[in-house]
This record gives C-alpha cells, structure tokens and sequence, in this order.
C-alpha cells in the first residue's frame, strides 16, 4: 500500500512539472523601431525675417538717379509639397505671399528746383520648384522659381505738381535653406533669397523713367506637415 501512495505521489509531481513546464511563459517586450522621417506630404506655416531691397528710378533725359535703398520687415505664409525619393532626393513645390514694410523717401534737386521722390513696396510673392537632400531630419534644399510684387513710385515737384505710378511687377527668384523636422508633423527653416524684378518704364510729366527692384530677404519659419 506504501508502495502505490509513493507512487502516485512521484506521479502527480511529474505531471505538474510538466504542465508548468507547457505554460506560457512571459514575453520580453521588443523594443520600439524608429523609422525614418519622411519629407513626403503636404505642408503649410508661416515665415518672417528681413528684407533688403535696392531700387533706382533713373530719368535719362534730364539725368537724374533716384536711389531706395532699404531694410524692411517681411511676413507671411506659405504652402506646399514635397516627394522624398528613396536615394533621399526631395523635390517640390511651394508658394508664399508676404507683407513687406519697404518704404524710402529720397530727395533732389533739378535745375535748381528741389523735389522729392517714394518708392514703396507692400507686398509680394513667390511661385517655387524646391530640390534637395534629406539627411533624416535634416533638409537642405535649393529653391528657384516666379516672383511677384507690387512697386508704387511717387514723385514731388514745386510748382509742377505730384505725380505717381503703381504697377504689379514680375521676375524671378532663387535661394536656398535648410529645414528640420522636430517630430512627425512640426518643422523649422531658415532660408535666404535673393529677388529680382526686373527693369520697368513708367512716365512722369510727359518724361520716361526706368525703374529697377531688387532685394535679398533672410526668413525664419515654422511649418505643419499633414
């Protein structure tokens, strides 16, 4: 009777080891993979930063030069998209508008009669084709493409009068920057371009004027990538 109690007992032992021994046993959690960022998608934000523009108004047949040198504010938003390629080429396309403050008031004299003359400049903005390569979260990019702006030219004479002109004018424009993506949805950029619109022809007291604008603004800006 010993003997089969001993052995039950040397039994039931066996099977509950080998039960523990088919029980589930705890998992180590694997530890979470970060995947590359990716610059593909739509995006959209807003920029500021300084402009400096280099306008001249020239009236040939009396041989005056006007010059508006200036440094101004510039603000405003823009949108876009971008496409990252698998060698991590990024390209795309963005647009912004801005307000800018550019304001100068120049005088001179002509045949002895002083006069004064504004240059003016609200606003503007850009039509662009953007390359370049991402380094993870980090995004160097080359930008060029159509830009646009208004240009208002007021001029004083004493005893002739005033006269202005306020045209929407059309060059182009290239740059360059760098972005960083602090997390999925939010980036930062600094940028700087230079813009040029050009020459144009507008007419003063029956006179011909050239007018010729330029500038190179540098920006900062916050983007939100959907």
């Amino acid at each position: 009777m010993k003997t089969c109690i001993a052995a039950f007992a040397l039994l039931m032992t066996s099977t509950a080891a080998f039960a523990a021994d088919l029980a589930p046993q705890p998992v180590e959690p694997a530890a979470p993979v970060e995947l590359p960022f990716s610059w593909t998608g739509f995006y959209a934000g807003v920029h500021l930063g300084a402009v400096f523009s280099d306008a001249k108004a020239t009236d040939s047949e009396f041989g005056i030069r006007a010059k508006f040198n200036n440094t101004g504010f510039i603000g405003g938003g823009h949108v876009g998209y971008n496409e990252e390629f698998d060698n991590n080429v990024v390209i795309g396309l963005e647009g912004d508008i801005d307000y800018t403050s550019l304001s100068k008031t120049t005088s001179q004299t002509v045949d002895g009669t002083f006069g004064s003359a504004k240059f003016k400049s609200d606003w503007q903005g850009s039509v662009r084709a953007r390359l370049g390569y991402a380094f993870d979260r980090f995004l160097p990019y080359v930008t060029a493409g159509v830009a646009f702006g208004d240009q208002k030219l007021s001029v004083y004479i004493p005893d002739i009068g005033s006269a202005s002109s306020s045209k929407t004018r059309v060059g182009w424009t290239v740059g360059g920057g760098v972005e960083y993506a602090i997390d999925d949805h939010w980036l930062l950029r600094g940028e700087v371009r230079y813009t040029d619109f050009g020459k144009q022809n507008s007419n003063f007291f029956g006179d011909r004027v050239k007018i010729r604008f330029n500038e190179v603004s540098t920006l900062i800006g916050v983007s939100y990538k959907f």
